[in-house]
């Protein structure tokens, strides 16, 4: 019986060893594991601390660092060292030219006019609250499209004062209304800039004439939009820099499209005739002008030249009244002699009457014809006969 009792201790001594062996080694592997996983945890800790800080700033953006929430510091292009989330936050905000187009006023109903693809035509009535739209001075309706390119010039006004978006480099937060869960609008920097945008847009329409707007004076609506836009961005003091402001369309409303583009095209032709008519008065001006000058120059020249042979004469005359006083008779002998061979110079024949004893002359004409001319006339007749 007893050594029947004994056996049974014996089995269980040797399944405990067994055991134990198999939990010892269990053990090792998890102190092996357990010393591993510290030394990982170790390593990311440190390397968390350390390099995980290094952060590159491009140079198109500047970083703004937040340290428990509070904007401590702010670095331009370069790489810098931070505490890591959540300690501190890295917030990324762009410095290069960035574009923003403005349709709040343009028609719905003209939605492939904007993208280009077909060329506006003649609509139905603007539909108010679908259409978008302007009042002018004159109680008149035009559509606009502005195209707006903005560069931010200091990144911590534009981070605290465009409500604080948490990432600037995406598009603006959708709000959205939690009963009906529609779109209510946007809400970020972009927004808060369209909506500084539309409201000068709004105040330069309502003092321009619908004409002088579209076609006369567009040049000074443009003008006078960004003077009322960069002044109230100077006033938010966002720290933006307006590049450049131009309306990319400005139209009226699409059912009186064609009457304004008669009006535009007649005021197009009656500026192209003025123009015509100022260059031809300049053309003829310059004509009257040379001619004038020309004639001008002709009366002086004739001028300077009578009054040369007026003075040459003068001194002729001179000499022939001293020869005159001196000897009358010789002098009248001599100017008369002068005279007649002058005369004589341009007569092919000349004639010699000689005086006879009593100082008269006698001069004999031959009046029949000659020979030849009468036996020409005598075959004329018989010719005739």
């Amino acid at each position: 019986m007893s050594e029947h009792k004994n056996k049974p201790e014996v089995n269980g001594a040797e399944g405990n060893g067994h055991y134990k062996a198999g939990i010892d080694a269990l053990t090792r592997s998890l102190h092996i594991a357990f010393i591993l996983l510290s030394c990982l945890i170790a390593f990311l800790i440190i390397w968390y601390f350390t390099f995980g800080g290094y952060y590159e700033v491009k140079p198109q953006e500047n970083v703004i660092v937040e340290r428990f929430g509070k904007v401590v510091e702010k670095h331009d292009a370069g790489y810098y060292w931070s505490f890591p989330y959540p300690v501190s936050k890295i917030i990324r905000i762009p410095i290069s030219k960035q574009t923003l187009t403005l349709t709040s006023f343009w028609h719905k109903a003209d939605v492939k006019a904007i993208k280009g693809e077909q060329q506006q035509q003649a609509g139905p009535t603007l539909s108010a609250g679908k259409d978008g739209y302007l009042i002018t001075g004159d109680a008149n309706i035009i559509h606009t499209e502005w195209e707006l390119v903005y560069s931010v010039i200091d990144p911590m006004k534009y981070y605290l004062k465009c409500l604080c978006p948490s990432e600037p480099l995406r598009m603006d937060e959708m709000l959205v209304n939690p009963v009906n869960h529609k779109i209510i609008g946007t809400r970020g920097p972009r927004t808060l800039i369209q909506a500084l945008l539309e409201n000068a847009v709004i105040k330069a329409t309502a003092t321009q004439q619908v004409d002088a707007a579209l076609y006369k004076h567009s040049t000074d609506y443009t003008a006078e939009v960004r003077r009322l836009f960069e002044k109230d961005i100077t006033d938010w003091d966002i720290g933006l820099k307006v590049e450049n402001l131009i309306p990319k369309s400005i139209t009226a409303p699409l059912n009186t499209v064609a009457a304004f583009q008669e009006v535009i095209d007649a005021e197009l032709q009656c500026a192209t005739e003025k123009e015509n008519a100022k260059a031809y008065a300049v053309t003829i001006e310059g004509e009257t002008v040379s001619d004038a000058s020309r004639i001008i120059a002709d009366a002086e020249v004739y001028k300077i030249q009578i009054v040369t042979d007026i003075e040459a004469e003068q001194i002729y005359f001179k000499k022939i009244l001293e020869e005159y006083k001196k000897s009358p008779r010789s002098t009248l002998i001599a100017l008369y002699t002068d005279t007649i061979s002058g005369m004589l110079e341009n007569v092919k024949e000349k004639y010699i009457i000689p005086e006879d004893s009593n100082g008269s002359h006698e001069v004999r004409i031959m009046l029949n014809p000659e020979p030849r001319y009468q036996k020409k006339d005598d075959k004329d007749k018989e010719k005739d006969k």
